[in-house]
């Protein structure tokens, strides 16, 4: 599934929707290196999304003002009147505390809310290693047990040492099976810790871009309802036109 990049151009990072009855399988490592890469987006996305508010805002008040600077030589007081409200109301919205809360909400979610996790991401990667290598040194001790089964006339000797080595197997076994756990319940505990975070920042983002986008939309509504409401332009200039 291809998404829309804010640059309106695709982005292939969007996830791949998978075909129907297909059973999709990911491994916990596979997740967290997905992870990664989508808090880099989401951060990416966060920086472009502060830019272009700051850029949005002051857009909306040159237009405002230069349509007041427009009205001022024109004799339609609608104009005069819904130019210069639009102007104030703007510019009330650029200097008002809802739009710094966003911008305030968009500066945590960048420096500080997901540092939260990254102690828990270390920990995660350094119980993955150590399942890894505990797996890897399993692998080689089955090679070495199959190379060394005796023959029915092993001697004593040899069978004696492929007993040893398969107790060391089945020793090992245990602890690769201590440690796979030990993997699940960091990575189990990661995700909800993830979801968390995820769920913080965007309840805390939706409700400050609400307010911002509700106030832009009621002062650009309480000017079209005044321009609405009056004449565009007096009879004696209509009868002219």
């Amino acid at each position: 599934m291809k998404g829309f990049s804010t640059t309106g151009k695709f982005s292939t990072l969007a996830a791949t929707k998978p075909k129907k009855g297909e059973v999709v399988s990911t491994s916990p490592e596979a997740t967290v290196k997905k992870y990664k890469e989508a808090m880099k987006q989401h951060k990416k996305a966060l920086k472009e999304l502060h830019v272009c508010t700051e850029s949005f805002t002051r857009a909306l008040t040159a237009v405002a003002t230069s349509f007041q600077f427009l009205a001022s030589d024109t004799c339609i007081p609608v104009i005069i009147q819904s130019s210069g409200a639009l102007a104030c109301g703007i510019e009330e919205v650029q200097d008002g505390v809802a739009l710094q809360a966003l911008m305030e909400a968009i500066d945590y979610s960048l420096s500080a809310r997901f540092e939260k996790i990254a102690d828990h991401q270390r920990e995660l990667k350094e119980s993955c290693k150590r399942k890894s290598k505990a797996e890897q040194t399993l692998a080689l001790l089955c090679t070495q047990c199959d190379k060394l089964k005796p023959t029915k006339d092993a001697d004593p000797k040899a069978q004696a040492f492929y007993l040893a080595e398969t107790q060391k197997r089945v020793e090992h076994e245990l602890e690769c099976t201590r440690l796979r756990a030990e993997f699940e319940d960091a990575f189990h505990d990661f995700e909800t810790r993830f979801g968390t975070l995820v769920y913080e920042d965007m309840k805390e983002l939706m409700e400050q871009l609400h307010r911002v986008l509700s106030a832009l939309s009621y002062q650009l509504r309480k000017c079209k309802d005044s321009l609405l409401a009056g004449p565009a332009i007096p009879q004696s200039l209509a009868v002219m036109a």
